[in-house]
């Protein structure tokens, strides 16, 4: 696929841009990704927190609520490596060995393969691309040319982007369900972090724990946070409810 391809991949990726009204953003990368890939659900995550920055499609949005709250799977390994992690038969038992909480929960989610492209500049790790399918199966030559594409152009826009504000109040902030939920995550992160006084790293950690230990979604215990009804607090591990 050469430059005539890259030109096709921008055109619909400009398609979706226009039809929001928007000027082109990392969601749109993800939607023309999720089309021209035949995917259930697309992501672009944040290295750091392995907080996902977009998601489209319902599968994508609770495989990504699913790997931030068990802390495995493709994506935070192909953060922790800096690799691409392709597996094209989740449902399989080197899968499960690998990641014994994930698989499973993903599987049954509807996912049966995911492809995660990390986006670097050199040796700066940016975050990932995340691709979702609901039937397994390797990517063909040319799925992979077309994805590698896509995420060369999520990297260039999380580039020109600005940091993604997580202390300020406003739901008007986040238009979408999914960008909502994530929204609300990121902000929880970022007073968890000053509760903890502690990095963005640390702070999401916390937060993944509790919602893991509790049986809670990820989000769910964000809402707490947030409402100020769950505070963290730096000398103990145990959180406080109000």
């Amino acid at each position: 696929m050469g430059t005539n391809r890259h030109l096709d991949i921008l055109a619909v990726i400009n398609e979706f841009a226009r039809a929001d009204q928007e000027p082109v953003g990392v969601r749109h990368v993800c939607l023309a990704c999720r089309t021209g890939l035949n995917a259930v659900g697309v992501a672009v995550y944040l290295a750091g927190t392995a907080q996902p920055l977009e998601v489209t499609g319902a599968a994508g949005d609770e495989i990504a609520e699913l790997g931030a709250t068990v802390g495995e799977g493709p994506v935070p390994e192909a953060l922790r490596q800096n690799q691409p992690v392709f597996v094209s038969d989740l449902a399989n038992g080197w899968s499960a060995r690998r990641w014994p909480v994930f698989a499973p929960a993903a599987v049954a989610a509807g996912v049966a393969a995911v492809f995660v492209i990390p986006l670097t500049l050199g040796a700066i790790a940016l975050g990932a691309l995340e691709i979702c399918r609901d039937v397994d199966g390797p990517l063909s030559a040319e799925e992979l040319a077309d994805a590698l594409l896509f995420a060369d152009t999520a990297t260039a826009l999380l580039l020109g982007r600005s940091a993604v504000p997580v202390g300020l109040d406003g739901g008007d902030l986040w238009g979408s369900e999914p960008e909502r939920r994530w929204g609300v995550v990121h902000q929880a992160t970022g007073m968890v972090s000053v509760q903890l006084d502690s990095d963005l790293g640390e702070a999401f950690v916390r937060l993944r724990a509790h919602a893991y230990v509790t049986g809670l979604r990820l989000s769910e215990v964000a809402v707490e946070v947030v409402a100020r009804r769950l505070r963290f607090t730096p000398d103990t591990n145990h959180e406080k409810q109000r």
